[in-house]
C-alpha cells in the first residue's frame, strides 16, 4: 500500500513490488535472453528518445516559465498581505487577517478575511463568511481563557457587527442588534470575562460619523444635501456657531456589556467614549469622554492647555476627562481603582531563533508562550507564511501554511541602487535610484525625481520599491513606463520654524539630480519632479525656484498656508468624519504648534505664512504642472485650485485632475487606473525628446 512517506517509491513501482524490478517476495520472474538484434533496437529507441527530449525541452521550458512583463496599475489591486496576527493566551491558536484583492487601495477600509491557525494540528480554518455584502473583517480579540474569539465585520453601509467564535465549533455567530462605533485609535471590543464582552456601539438614532463612515460611504452627507437641494422641499442648510457657548451634542455612543451565555445586554455608559481599557482582573473599565467636547467647548482653551502638540491633538480627538466604572454595573468608581499604566511589562527573553524557513524570512509574531512563532517572506516567487514550533514541537523545522502573490513571478523588476552624494550645504547624503527593467547600461534615461521632505535614506532599499507595497503612485510603475526614478534625501532643519522654508527644498534634491547627470545616467533635458502630500508641497515650492525640471506632478499638496489655516477639512466639511469644528481645531494646532511650527495664527505670524506659500511665487514657474487632488482630502482641494488659477491667469501650461469622493490618496480602482493613463499621457507630452 502507498503511504505519503513512500510516495516516490510507490510511483516508481506502480504501487506494488520492489524497486529493483523483481516481482516481490514469493514470486519468481523469468527473463528470456535477449538477442543482439533486440539489444540494438532497444539502444536505437533509447537514442531517439533522448534526441526527442533534447528537441522538446526548450519548448517545454518556455511553456512552463511565463514571459516576463511590465508592472501595470491593475497589479496593485492583486497584492495579498498578511495583516494583524493575534495569539490566544495559551499559544494554541492564532487569529490572522489576510487581505483580499478588492476595489480600493485604502488599507484603512477593512478588506480582510479572518482565519484561525491551530498551532498543534497545523490547520487553517476560515471564520469570516464569504458573502458579498461584507467588505471585510478585522479586529480579532481572544477571551482571557482563549476559548472564544471576537472579531468585527463591516458592510457597504458602514455598519460594523461583532462576531463570536467558540473553539471547537465550525462557524462564528454574528451579534445583529448592535452597530459598533469604530474610531481612530479606539478599540470597540474588550473582554470583561470569559463569557462577557464590552462593546462601543452607536446609540439609537445617533447621527453617525467618523473615519469608517466617511471612507466607506465617500461623502454621503454632501450627496444627501444635494439631493435635498434638488428636491427643493426642505431647506438644504447647515449652521455653525462661534463666540458663544453651545450645548453639548446629544450622546451618540453607548458602552454595552454583552453576556454570551444569556445574550443579555446592559448599557454601562453613554457619550463620546474613547480609549477604552480594562483592568487585568476584568473588574473595571476606564475611558476618556468628551465633556462637552468640540463644538461645545471654548476653542482658545485647547491652545492654553499645553505647548506639546501631541497632547493637544489627543485632547481634541478623545477628550481629557478620564472615567473608571464597574464592569458589572456601570457605576462610577474612584479613578484610583484602576491606575493608569505608565510602563509596559517587560517581556520574557525570546528563546534562540530557529533555523529560518529560508534566509529571507522574518518573524511576524511570536506566541505569548514563546514556543511558537510565525515567519513571512515576500520575494519574486510570491508571499509565504510559516509556523515554527508550538504544541510541544521544536522551533525547527517549520511548516508552510499559506502562500500567495505567485503572479509576481511574471513581473520584470526594475533594478535599484544607492547613490552617495553631497547636499548643497555640504552634508553627505544618500539617494536611491530605480532603473527601468529594460535599461541598457551606459544609456541615458529620462528621470522622475520623487520628493518627500524629512526623508533620509540609508543603505537599506526603500520599502516603496517593493512590489508588495500598494501605493497609488508606486515608483515601479514609473519605471515600467521607461523612466528612471530617483528618491533623494531631504533632511529637515533643526529649527522647526524653518521646516517649510521654500529656499531649503533644493538643498538635498538638485545635487542628487546633478550626480546622476554627471555619471551619465540621467538625460539632463528630460527630468521631472513628483510629490504627494508634503511631497506635493515640495514639488510646488521647488518649481518656483528652479527651471531644472521639464515636468512636474503634485498630488494632494498645499500651496497657500494662509488659506490652509482657514479652509475646512474635506472629510469634516459636511460632517461625514465629525463636526467641521474638530477638523479646524486640529488644523490650527498643526500650523501653530505642530508639524508646520509657524508659532501663531496668520494675523500674528503673517510673514512666516507668506514666506512658505509657494502660490505667492507662481509667477516664477516655467515647468508644466499636473495637479491631482481628491475633493474630500483633509488637505483642501482649494489648495490645488489656487495654484491652478495662478498659472491659468498667466497662460502657463497646467492640468488639474480632480477626483470626486477621494481622500488624501487616490484609492478606488477605477480612479487609479484612470489616473495612471493620464500620468502616462502627461509625461509622454511634457518629457518627449526635443526635436
Amino acid at each position: 500500500m502507498c503511504t505519503p512517506d513512500a510516495h516516490s517509491q510507490c510511483q516508481a513501482t506502480g504501487g506494488s513490488g520492489a524497486r529493483d524490478g523483481t516481482a516481490g517476495p514469493g514470486v519468481r520472474r523469468v527473463t528470456p535472453p535477449k538477442s543482439a538484434m533486440t539489444r540494438a533496437i532497444n539502444l536505437l529507441r533509447t537514442l531517439l528518445f533522448i534526441l526527442a527530449i533534447a528537441v522538446v525541452s526548450p519548448n517545454l521550458t518556455a511553456q512552463q516559465e511565463p514571459a516576463l512583463r511590465m508592472l501595470q496599475p491593475a497589479d496593485l489591486f492583486r497584492v495579498r498581505q498578511v495583516g494583524a496576527t493575534v495569539w490566544s493566551p495559551d499559544g494554541r491558536f492564532v487569529a490572522m487577517e489576510f487581505t483580499r484583492p478588492g476595489r480600493t487601495l485604502d488599507r484603512t477600509v477593512p478588506t480582510s478575511e479572518i482565519k484561525v491557525l491551530d498551532a498543534k494540528a497545523r490547520t487553517l480554518l476560515t471564520l469570516s463568511p464569504n458573502l458579498p455584502r461584507y467588505l471585510g473583517f478585522f479586529n480579532a480579540r481572544w477571551s482571557p481563557n482563549g476559548r472564544r474569539l471576537a472579531f468585527l465585520s463591516v458592510d457597504a453601509n458602514a455598519v460594523v457587527r461583532p462576531w463570536i467564535w467558540t473553539v471547537g465549533t465550525k462557524a462564528p455567530t454574528v451579534v445583529r442588534d448592535v452597530d459598533l462605533r469604530v474610531g481612530f485609535d479606539d478599540s470597540p471590543v474588550l473582554w470583561i470575562g470569559p463569557d462577557r464582552i464590552a462593546l462601543l456601539a452607536w446609540d439609537t438614532g445617533a447621527e453617525k460619523s467618523g473615519a469608517y463612515y466617511f471612507r466607506i460611504l465617500r461623502g454621503r452627507n454632501v450627496a444627501e444635501q444635494w439631493r435635498r437641494a434638488l428636491d427643493a422641499q426642505r431647506p438644504s442648510v447647515s449652521v455653525l456657531e462661534s463666540g458663544r457657548s453651545t450645548s453639548a451634542a446629544p450622546p451618540s455612543g453607548r458602552l454595552v456589556a454583552l453576556d454570551l451565555r444569556s445574550n443579555a445586554q446592559r448599557t454601562l455608559a453613554r457619550g463620546g467614549i474613547h480609549r477604552l481599557s480594562v483592568s487585568p482582573d476584568q473588574r473595571f473599565l476606564a475611558f476618556l469622554r468628551e465633556e462637552p467636547g468640540i463644538p461645545g467647548q471654548r476653542v482658545a482653551s485647547y491652545f492654553e492647555r499645553a505647548t506639546d502638540a501631541e497632547t493637544l491633538y489627543d485632547a481634541v480627538n478623545w477628550g481629557t476627562e478620564r472615567h473608571v466604572i464597574d464592569a458589572q454595573s456601570g457605576a462610577e468608581v474612584a479613578p484610583s481603582s484602576m491606575p493608569v499604566e505608565t510602563t509596559m511589562p517587560s517581556p520574557d527573553p525570546d528563546p534562540a531563533e530557529p533555523l529560518l524557513p529560508r534566509p529571507d524570512a522574518r518573524q511576524l509574531s511570536r506566541a505569548p508562550t514563546s514556543d511558537a512563532a510565525l515567519y513571512v517572506a515576500n520575494a519574486m516567487d510570491g508571499s509565504h507564511l510559516w509556523i515554527c514550533g508550538g504544541a510541544g514541537r521544536q522551533m525547527s523545522p517549520c511548516t508552510k501554511i499559506w502562500q500567495a502573490n505567485e503572479w509576481i513571478r511574471e513581473i520584470k523588476m526594475a533594478r535599484s541602487q544607492s547613490i552617495a552624494y553631497t547636499a548643497g550645504d555640504g552634508e553627505p547624503l544618500m539617494a536611491w535610484l530605480l532603473l527601468p527593467p529594460d535599461h541598457a547600461p551606459g544609456t541615458k534615461v529620462p528621470l522622475i525625481t520623487v520628493l518627500y521632505p524629512g526623508t533620509l535614506y540609508n543603505g537599506t532599499t526603500p520599502s516603496s520599491f517593493s512590489l508588495f507595497q500598494t501605493d497609488f503612485n508606486h515608483p515601479q510603475l514609473f519605471a515600467a513606463l521607461g523612466y528612471a526614478v530617483l528618491l533623494p534625501s531631504m533632511p529637515l532643519p533643526e529649527n522647526p520654524t524653518e521646516s517649510h522654508a521654500l529656499a531649503r527644498l533644493s538643498s538635498g534634491v538638485l545635487p542628487a539630480v546633478e550626480a546622476l547627470i554627471t555619471r551619465g545616467i540621467a538625460d539632463s533635458d528630460r527630468i521631472a519632479v513628483v510629490g504627494q502630500s508634503a511631497g506635493g508641497f515640495a514639488t510646488l515650492g521647488l518649481i518656483t525656484q528652479t527651471t531644472r525640471f521639464r515636468s512636474a506632478i503634485a498630488s494632494a499638496g498645499y500651496s497657500d498656508l494662509v488659506s490652509l489655516y482657514g479652509t475646512f477639512y474635506g472629510q469634516y466639511r459636511y460632517g461625514d468624519a465629525g463636526p467641521p469644528q474638530i477638523g479646524q481645531v486640529l488644523r490650527m494646532l498643526q500650523l501653530e504648534k505642530g508639524y508646520f511650527g509657524l508659532g501663531g495664527p496668520p494675523w500674528a505670524s503673517g510673514d512666516r505664512y507668506r514666506a512658505n506659500s509657494s502660490v505667492l511665487n507662481a509667477h516664477k514657474v516655467e515647468t508644466p504642472l499636473m495637479l491631482i487632488h481628491g475633493d474630500l482630502d483633509f488637505i483642501p482641494i482649494q489648495q490645488a485650485e489656487e495654484f491652478f488659477t495662478s498659472l491659468y491667469r498667466q497662460d502657463k501650461r497646467a492640468r488639474f485632475v480632480r477626483y470626486q469622493g477621494e481622500w488624501h490618496t487616490i484609492s478606488n480602482r477605477v480612479n487609479v487606473l484612470d489616473l495612471w493613463a493620464r500620468i502616462a499621457e502627461w509625461l509622454a507630452e511634457t518629457m518627449a525628446p526635443r526635436k
